[in-house]
């Protein structure tokens, strides 16, 4: 009896190492993963983007610091692969940076105190890509999904729901006539083809 105890008694403590060890593993490998996602991508904006885009995504910042658009005046780029959409976008650094400092200032402004159409292509730089993620590869219809967005990246980055309606209302005043003819469409309205929440009063 003592003996089948003594046995017992052993199997569950190389049971338990066994979990242990296994557990260490685990932690181990999380932890490497969390920091090469932090190497290989923004976390916060791609966390942002992955909402939109329902479905995990990275986003990636590059160029010269400071800078809103690159050579070809993008401000950001997404790939698509067999008409699928791949799953990392590419923002200007200045698009990162802005967004940022933007989630560290938010004030009683309503609007940003400085700088307000620059943050407003900044929210809609990523929102555009996020919907670019999603699928959406018309650039009109992807431009009216993004707008209709601005008000949600604010939000997520800190600012209050009146400070992210005030955004969203600047961004669509402001926007759609510094864009390219191809971002435009006659279905991007309240209640149009577009519109993303066609029973919601609210616009955009």
């Amino acid at each position: 009896m003592i003996l089948a105890r003594s046995a017992e008694t052993e199997e569950m403590r190389s049971l338990a190492f066994v979990l242990l060890a296994v557990l260490t593993v685990l932690t181990v490998a999380l932890h490497h993963g969390a920091a090469a996602a932090a190497k290989g991508g923004d976390l916060r904006l791609s966390r942002i983007a992955s909402e939109l885009a329902r479905r995990p995504v990275t986003i990636r910042c590059e160029g010269a610091s400071g800078a809103l658009t690159g050579p070809g005046g993008e401000s950001g780029r997404t790939g698509f692969i067999d008409d699928k959409p791949v799953s990392t976008s590419y923002l200007q650094s200045g698009i990162c940076e802005t967004l940022h400092v933007y989630a560290r200032s938010l004030k009683a402004c309503l609007l940003p105190c400085r700088q307000p159409l620059e943050i407003a292509w900044s929210l809609n730089t990523l929102a555009h890509e996020s919907y670019h993620l999603a699928g959406a590869r018309n650039e009109a219809e992807t431009e009216c999904y993004a707008l209709q967005a601005i008000d949600f990246v604010a939000h997520r980055l800190g600012a209050s729901d009146p400070q992210a309606r005030a955004m969203a209302s600047f961004a669509f005043e402001q926007l759609p006539q510094r864009m390219p003819p191809e971002y435009g469409s006659p279905k991007c309205h309240d209640g149009g083809e577009y519109d993303l929440r066609p029973n919601d009063p609210i616009w955009p």
